[in-house]
């Protein structure tokens, strides 16, 4: 989106964008894959509750470009696809494990759900929320992505090797995906 002439390209022939990986939870963890970047609280339906930071620095250097475009052209907006909340491939293994430490055992269903919840609040609040400087610009989100194995079968679809079956070892973790974001994402 920095080359000029793709840039040119995407104003002219294009209504909308996906962006790749900026919007994944590794890269709005700021890519510390490795360990988490750090910890901070926040509360959660009236509970306070240990977060790691989130670092939403990549994805607004590419959304505030694109909001300027919209600014200068407002009768040819680009829209914003939201890709992805909930992906088996990149969320960081720490992320599942009790006091983010990927060397410390799987956290519980019942943590894992106020995690799943707090993210995906977060991510839908900072960049769609009323007090969000990109309200407006997101026109959908991918809730979950690649759940199912690669060879799914009717009775073994679920991806196994994910994070999220190893915690929940079912479905459960996609419905509550799909909850949490009609509960906290635009109507529209």
């Amino acid at each position: 989106i920095s080359d000029e002439a793709v840039a040119e390209i995407i104003k002219t022939h294009f209504n909308a964008l996906t962006i790749g990986n900026e919007l994944k939870p590794d890269a709005l963890f700021g890519y510390s894959n490795s360990k988490c970047p750090g910890t901070t609280t926040d509360i959660l339906n009236g509970e306070e509750i240990v977060v790691p930071v989130m670092d939403f620095s990549r994805a607004e250097k590419i959304l505030d470009k694109i909001k300027k475009w919209n600014e200068e052209d407002p009768e040819n907006p680009i829209m914003i696809r939201g890709h992805v909340l909930v992906w088996h491939a990149q969320t960081p293994e720490w992320f599942f494990h009790e006091d983010y430490d990927a060397s410390k055992d799987y956290v519980s269903k019942e943590e894992m759900d106020k995690r799943q919840e707090w993210y995906i609040k977060t991510v839908l609040e900072h960049f769609t929320g009323e007090d969000s400087k990109y309200q407006g610009m997101f026109y959908g989100w991918d809730v979950v992505n690649e759940a199912c194995a690669d060879g799914a079968t009717d009775q073994k679809w679920l991806r196994e090797d994910s994070n999220w079956f190893k915690v929940y070892g079912s479905e459960e973790f996609i419905v509550n995906a799909f909850r949490y974001a009609n509960k906290y994402a635009p109507k529209d």
